[in-house]
């Protein structure tokens, strides 16, 4: 299923992820995440994040590709909040987790163009859309602005509660930092 294109100097296309692909779409959001001001992978996430096949058994990762078919983006789109991938959501609400742009390739929109497809998705199954990002996550906050999503500070995850295990790896920049929520509702 393709979810639409994006046109400009290049237009952008988002659909469902290939198995052939996951290994690509693994890299990808790793080297974004590395990327970040703030060390993000700690807890053993940088496993997860490569670990799209799993990924996929339980959401929807679907990809951002270029006129030539090259995977420059990706997102993980969760419908069912009962899922292991939805993190924080209530029955009825969507999620969409790890956006990320090929370094190489930010700016041709294929981060609006990610978010825009889960957006059509939740609107066509009638659900909200919430999920959680971090402080140090601005670009994709300026994309979900620009979106219209809504900052919903009632669903911030506070430090106490994302953190209960006590990460031994993690930077001291978390401490007593939430995750931020933001909302989106197209019914």
């Amino acid at each position: 299923m393709t979810y639409g294109a994006l046109s400009g100097s290049s237009s952008i296309t988002v659909r469902r992820a290939a198995a052939e692909e996951y290994e690509r779409v693994g890299a990808l959001t790793l080297a974004a995440y590395r990327a970040l001001s703030v060390d993000h992978l700690w807890g053993g996430y940088d496993s997860e994040i490569l670990d799209t096949r799993t990924r996929a058994e339980h959401s929807d990762v679907l990809v951002a590709v270029t006129d030539d078919d090259r995977v420059v983006g990706s997102v993980t789109y969760v419908a069912d909040s009962e899922s292991t991938w939805s993190e924080w959501t209530e029955p009825g609400e969507a999620q969409f987790r790890l956006l990320a742009v090929d370094l190489d390739a930010r700016g041709l929109g294929a981060g609006g163009a990610l978010v825009k497809a889960c957006t059509t998705r939740a609107a066509s199954d009638r659900q909200t859309i919430l999920f959680h990002t971090t402080p140090w996550m601005e670009t994709a906050q300026r994309i979900y602005a620009r979106l219209g999503f809504i900052r919903r500070v009632d669903r911030d995850v506070p430090y106490e509660a994302w953190n209960h295990e006590r990460h031994a790896d993690l930077a001291p920049e978390w401490i007593d930092q939430p995750f931020l929520a933001y909302s989106w509702s197209g019914r």
